[in-house]
Parts: structure tokens; sequence; C-alpha cells
């Protein structure tokens, strides 16, 4: 399969492995196997870069999100959780 062309490129993430393995599909593999694939704070913001620009793309139409691993997710990784700022 040839390498797929955007009108820009995606965000480069961390927190998951990104590829297109048909016409048109995204696949995100959320890729923190040892943390259960828990979303930390920069994780959050991070897949919602990755969706803001696939909401873009309009060569993109199907989304699907997987986990590594033995779990899709474990949800939000409480341990960073003290650094956020509740009157920001």
């Amino acid at each position: 399969m040839s390498s797929p062309k955007f009108a820009r490129p995606p965000p480069e993430i961390n927190i998951a492995k990104i590829s297109f393995p048909a016409p048109r599909v995204l696949l995100v593999t959320i890729s923190r196997p040892k943390a259960l694939n828990a979303i930390d704070i920069s994780g959050s913001w991070e897949l919602a870069s990755l969706f803001d620009w696939f909401d873009e793309e309009a060569s993109l139409w199907v989304a699907i999100v997987t986990g590594e691993g033995r779990t899709f997710s474990a949800g939000a990784d409480l341990k960073g959780m003290h650094e956020i700022d509740p009157t920001s």
C-alpha cells in the first residue's frame, strides 16, 4: 500500500501508534501497555490534537481506536491529576 496523501501531516504523538491499514481508515493503537494503556494528561492532549486533525482531514472517513497488550485502556491515569490547576 502506498503512503496516504494528506492536506497536512498528522501530529506527532507519543501515547499511541498511528497507521492507515486501508484507504480512508486511521488506526490508533494506544501504546502504554505497562500502564494498561491508561491515558495521562499529556496523552489526552495528544489524542485531542490527533482527532482534531482527523476531523479536518477529508481523505479519512473512519477512525478505529484499540489498545496494545491485554487491555484496551484502564481509563484516565490518575497519577498526574495533582498537577492540574483547578483555577485555570
